[in-house]
């Protein structure tokens, strides 16, 4: 193949449509296609959310027409992955066909059977964090079971998001990846199903997929697929990831010690390591790396959620000039938006505070970014004492990443240069494991399709102010009694 002309698919089913996006081996977009999922697709009703899983392929084959259609003439597709919302599933009979609606990442139905099966499987998951929750598809497949019999003894197949679409690429419907299958109850160590889902709970393995790595090979596309999509017949089909793991791999975070740190309503921290990270107190969890090794993740509900609550909707980047003229503040804001803090302290009675001794609302920006960052060098600090000391880079995504600001900040307070990867979409990692096979492994795809955008180095006079601040944020924190000292 002439290496110029070659392509890797990533395909993004989210929570509104599908995105296909096709990259040359630089990282650059060479086409784009999308489709959305018609509104009557989706039903929620209380606690329960549902969508027709013909919707999901429906777009996505919608989607991969108009992304082929776009193709330049001579472009060779070396593989396609699919990455898709965490948690999502359905069952399926012997012919693979749906039994139920798609079950949604966020429906909440099984609070009882979330119990049950985190008894079942907490000696086996406890060790990386992971502890069985209502939004997890094993409860609520046990509900199923518990509220559907009828259904459920015609049941031959769990099906995930991510495996649905892959089958109707491929014609497999046997196969998923492993941070698919961890709501399912698999141990990610040996990707392999605990006997006690079985044993204990009564759901047959049969009925459940063979797990591999993200960016394994799993199958190739069908003359019908190729079709209904554009794509070639015979074009690698791989494991693809939930859209948690293919937003990491496109924010160009690659090797042990690489930290992600995604700045959206709240702040998600994901890093890479060889060994799971053991947390005392159960806020770290740890997903299994494509590449081998693991995911450690935590989540704070601190993050930018403050910043519509402080100046609403409107246009931020005159109020942020006029921010970064203001810096360094000298003012002390804990900006929490809600009453209670998981990571990297964990506190329910934790409040925000600070903002109501500043009058100007440039100031108030200015050190809610501030103090936004002191928590995000805590979170480092807290990642550092479980055995992850990050490395010299931060690979900075979310919202937060947009503003060069706030990014001036967070490097200052941190002692780190922030990166921001171009093209910070789930479809972009999910063709960084589309290439994985064909480079030779998802690092090195990571490291060719990954294209980074701006980089802000610490600035070292006002590190030392924020060295400074940042005790005074701590000594807060410990006054309140939401950090012991």
């Amino acid at each position: 193949m002439d290496s110029a002309n070659l392509v890797a698919v990533g395909l993004d089913v989210g929570t509104g449509g599908v995105r296909a996006l096709a990259l040359d081996l630089s990282g650059r977009v060479v086409a784009a296609g999308r489709a959305e999922f018609p509104p009557e697709s989706k039903h929620t009703d209380g606690v329960l959310a549902e969508q027709d899983p013909r919707a999901w392929t429906t777009a996505a084959e919608a989607a991969l027409s108009r992304m082929t259609a776009a193709l330049p003439a001579g472009c060779q597709i070396v593989g396609i992955a699919v990455d898709a919302t965490s948690g999502t599933f359905l069952l399926a009979d012997a012919e693979n066909r749906p039994l139920t609606a798609g079950i949604m990442y966020n429906d909440l139905r099984a609070v009882a059977q979330a119990e049950r099966a985190a008894a079942a499987l907490r000696r086996r998951l406890g060790p990386f964090g992971i502890e069985i929750a209502p939004a997890f598809a094993l409860p609520k497949i046990l509900h199923l079971a518990a509220t559907q019999p009828g259904v459920f003894a015609r049941c031959r197949r769990v099906l995930h998001q991510t495996d649905d679409v892959v089958g109707m690429l491929s014609g497999r419907y046997d196969v998923t990846d492993v941070s698919t299958a961890l709501k399912t109850g698999v141990d990610p160590a040996t990707l392999a199903w605990p006997v006690e889902i079985e044993r204990d709970l009564g759901l047959a393995r049969a009925w459940l997929p063979d797990v591999v790595l993200p960016g394994t090979r799993i199958g190739e596309v069908s003359r019908a697929a190729a079709e209904a999509t554009g794509l070639p017949a015979g074009t690698p089909v791989v494991a693809g990831c939930t859209d948690g793991t293919a937003g990491f791999l496109a924010s160009g975070a690659s090797v042990p010690g690489d930290l992600n740190v995604t700045l959206g309503s709240t702040m998600v921290f994901k890093a890479v390591s060889t060994t799971p990270l053991v947390d005392p107190t159960g806020a770290v969890y740890n997903h299994r790396h494509p590449a081998g090794g693991y995911l450690p993740g935590a989540a704070s509900n601190t993050g930018g959620a403050w910043v519509s609550d402080l100046v609403g909707k409107g246009d931020l980047d005159p109020l942020g000039a006029e921010a970064a003229r203001l810096l360094p503040t000298r003012r002390i804001v804990y900006p929490l938006t809600q009453t209670g803090e998981r990571f990297p302290f964990a506190s329910p009675t934790a409040r925000g505070f600070g903002f109501d001794e500043i009058a100007s609302l440039a100031e108030r920006f200015a050190a809610g970014m501030e103090g936004t960052a002191y928590v995000e060098r805590l979170a480092i600090e807290r990642l550092a004492s479980l055995g992850l000391p990050a490395g010299p880079t931060v690979y900075a995504t979310g919202g937060g990443a947009s503003g060069r600001t706030w990014l001036r900040i967070r490097a200052a307070v941190t002692r780190r240069a922030y990166a921001a990867p171009e093209q910070p979409e789930c479809a972009v990692g999910a063709a960084v494991l589309a290439a994985a096979a064909y480079v030779g492994g998802v690092t090195h795809a990571a490291r060719r399709l990954v294209r980074m955008g701006q980089r802000v180095e610490p600035d070292l006079q006002l590190a030392e102010v924020y060295d400074d601040g940042f005790l005074h944020f701590k000594a807060a924190l410990q006054r309140r009694g939401y950090l012991s000292s």
